[in-house]
Order: C-alpha cells, then structure tokens, then sequence
C-alpha cells in the first residue's frame, strides 16, 4: 500500500451503492450509511478497497501453508461480490492475482485489517461529515 489505493473515474466503478455499502461495512462495521447515501466518491473508495483487499492476499499467497491459521473464509453476505469484482477487474488493475486465481478469490484477516487499520481514519473523518480524502 505504499502508493495508496487506486483511484477510479466514474466509468470505471464497477460495483453498485448495495455492493459499496456491503464492502465498506466489511472493512468498518456498521459505521457505514445507506446505500442511498453513499456518494459517488464512497463508492470508488469502496471499489479501491476491494481490489487491494484481494490484490494484496494474492501477494500474500506464496505462505498460505504457513498462515492458514490467520485465512478467512469471506463471509457469505460478501463472498460472491468478491468474486464477481475479481472476474469484472480481473485483467485491468491487479498487480498479483491472475486469471485463475478468480474462481475462488480470497482475503486474508490480516490484509483486511491491515487495510481497515490504514484507512479507518479517512473513513471515520467522512462520517463525521469531512471530505474522503485517500
């Protein structure tokens, strides 16, 4: 994450408000709006989270013998948007994962906190009505 998420135009959102606010509640909690709520911007952050939560297990991978203690099977509410997004995103902005790792995408709990941990005070300043800045 050193260069930070990746930033999506509008033509370039391919998750919906549902799917933002199902991601972001997966990252944050409850601490999350209604999808009518969400503004578009809420909703590339989204999308940018999402793709550096797969992103990074993939670069994980290479140890998952070792750290199958600390894999998380994806939560059924969430599992089959991830593996939508990773099919749709597939060969335009991953870094790590390639075309056969997306029939069963994987996030590991310690790339989600990691992310959750990096970006919790960026989401936190835009419930509190701040502008989300990344």
């Amino acid at each position: 994450m050193a260069n930070g998420l990746k930033h999506f135009n509008q033509d370039e959102i391919i998750i919906d408000k549902n799917q933002a606010q199902r991601v972001l509640k997966f990252f944050f909690g409850n601490n999350v709006p209604a999808p009518s709520d969400l503004t578009n911007e809420d909703v590339a952050f989204a999308q940018g989270l999402l793709l550096e939560a797969i992103d990074k297990s993939y670069a994980m991978s290479y140890v998952q013998a070792i750290f199958d203690c600390f894999y998380m099977k994806i939560p059924d509410d969430i599992s089959g948007l991830v593996k939508e997004f990773a099919k749709k995103a597939a060969r335009i902005w991953f870094d790590h994962a390639a075309g056969k790792d997306f029939s069963k995408p994987k996030i590991y709990v310690s790339v989600r906190n990691l992310i959750a941990n990096n970006f919790s005070t960026v989401w936190q300043i835009r419930m509190q009505g701040g502008d989300l800045t990344y």
